[in-house]
């Protein structure tokens, strides 16, 4: 028997976390049965405000609609207390820790922290290839459905598919971007996350959170100076090098 969660995921798709969070902000733009209306928010833009060059560019990877979808979906575990902790150790604390995937954490975290985190800071895997990551999640879907779901055609499929287990760029950007979008929404209007990377990510991770956060809200880099002089090894000394979220 399936859960509400599991038949609600069902539905999700690759916009799903993004029409979310724009209903609760702007729900003066949305029918009666829940579609966007653009037209009304067109005429309610200043021309002034609206970039009208033909040419950009943004962050293409693939699984971004994978990732996106993840991003919209609900928690389907459960979470279980540690009585042994609760009672021993942790009997006196006013933290919470969970042990779990941390995607499926953050959207537990959802339902009674959202807009209330001031602080986050996260330690991804840095993908230098040494360090053990590869794309986790399984993609539980038929072909048919992967297509279906994403307009994909059979070639899309496979090169979809083909960053399980995978250490890539596009298998790294798809692993971050739901997390990142669910730590977004934790986050308090005076809110700020550190993310710690190094050089193998921290491009793609700067273009990552441009998109996700807005390149207005890029505070700076903070750089750990780890070789000075002689090449010893201090980690005291940090440089603010440009613009972290």
């Amino acid at each position: 028997m399936q859960t509400d969660n599991e038949k609600y995921n069902e539905t999700v798709q690759p916009n799903t976390a993004f029409l979310n969070e724009l209903k609760e902000k702007l729900p003066e733009f949305f029918a009666e049965n829940g579609s966007f209306d653009i037209d009304k928010f067109k005429n309610q833009l200043d021309n002034n405000n609206i970039n009208e060059l033909s040419e950009g560019y943004q962050l293409d990877f693939i699984g971004k609609d994978y990732a996106r979808r993840q991003a919209g979906e609900m928690p389907t575990t459960v979470i279980v207390p540690d009585e042994k902790q609760n009672k021993g150790e942790g009997k006196d604390s006013n933290n919470l820790f969970f042990t779990g995937d941390n995607l499926e954490v953050l959207r537990h975290l959802q339902n009674n922290y959202q807009n209330k985190i001031d602080v986050i800071y996260i330690d991804p895997p840095y993908n230098t290839g040494s360090d053990g990551f590869v794309y986790p999640d399984s993609f539980e879907y038929s072909d048919e459905k992967l297509k279906d779901m994403f307009g994909l055609d059979d070639e899309q499929v496979e090169r979809l598919k083909s960053i399980q287990g995978k250490s890539s760029h596009s298998a790294w950007l798809t692993f971050m971007y739901p997390r990142l979008v669910l730590a977004k929404r934790l986050l308090s209007s005076k809110g700020i996350i550190f993310i710690s990377i190094d050089h193998n990510e921290q491009a793609n991770l700067t273009i990552l959170c441009d998109e996700l956060f807005g390149e207005i809200n890029n505070v700076a880099n903070l750089v750990w100076t780890n070789k000075e002089g002689g090449g010893s090894s201090d980690s005291s000394l940090f440089r603010i090098k440009t613009k972290a979220f």
